[in-house]
């Protein structure tokens, strides 16, 4: 069996057999689409790692996915810096998705340094980008997001043909992303480490906000929306990838 035929297949039966979870979040094309949108095409692949990570590491690894931020709740900067800290501990139910990507950032760079292998934390803080744009992983995991949370998974996947292979598909949903960062500001971070931390948690937290305000937005619509548009997940993300591309800029060799 191809990869790609591999892939679809267990895509559709993991949503199948298994119940949602909490961090349930985009399919793994979508994640794969974020970072070739990003112009990081070598690394597609490493971006499906971090959930096949949480198959074995069980809370040490799902906890880094979400943050159950509470509605009215802004997240600064000086949040996501705290949560770093936190990263791969067990014990926080309330997850810390935001400082899991400020760390595992640093592993990169610390593994990188050292002369060992650095693509396997690359590959983690791949995935957490893409899970910091998706609005069901920045709001509380209440029956409204138990509910509607998988079904907005693979809201701009199921629009393909339904033979389509994987390949195709994370081109296909790549350029989708890449038409919508054309209306986004390009970001530019520091190369320096203490002053790349901070200004990637000023991102990551503008990127959250807005994340935690649409999730709640569509709870609170009359009747409540369960559904993301495919365009409002165009939208979500090309914040991810222009935020990737940053971080790409600043930190890949």
């Amino acid at each position: 069996m191809k990869i790609s035929m591999l892939l679809t297949y267990l895509m559709i039966t993991s949503a199948v057999l298994f119940p949602a979870k909490q961090t349930s979040a985009w399919h793994d094309a979508t994640h794969m689409a974020v970072v070739k949108a990003a112009g990081l095409d070598s690394y597609v692949y490493l971006a499906v790692g971090a959930d096949m990570a949480k198959e074995k590491a069980g809370q040490v690894e799902t906890l880094n996915h979400y943050n159950n931020t509470p509605r009215g709740v802004s997240i600064t900067p000086e949040m996501v810096l705290a949560q770093v800290r936190d990263y791969n501990k067990p014990g926080d139910r309330d997850g810390h998705l935001y400082g899991a990507i400020v760390a595992a950032l640093n592993d990169y760079l610390l593994k990188g340094s050292s002369g060992k292998y650095a693509m396997y934390p690359l590959g983690y803080a791949l995935h957490y980008l893409g899970d910091l744009s998706m609005p069901f992983h920045n709001i509380t995991y209440n029956a409204f997001n138990k509910t509607n949370h998988a079904a907005n998974d693979g809201v701009i996947e199921i629009c393909g043909p339904r033979d389509e292979a994987t390949e195709a598909k994370v081109a296909r949903l790549a350029a989708g992303i890449r038409k919508r960062m054309e209306n986004l500001p390009v970001i530019q971070l520091s190369r320096e480490v203490t002053g790349f931390n901070k200004e990637l948690a000023l991102q990551i937290a503008a990127i959250a906000n807005n994340a935690s305000a649409l999730g709640y937005a569509l709870a609170d619509a009359t009747p409540p929306r369960t559904r993301l548009t495919e365009e409002e997940a165009y939208q979500q993300l090309a914040q991810s990838a222009r935020l990737l591309q940053a971080v790409a800029a600043a930190l890949i060799k």
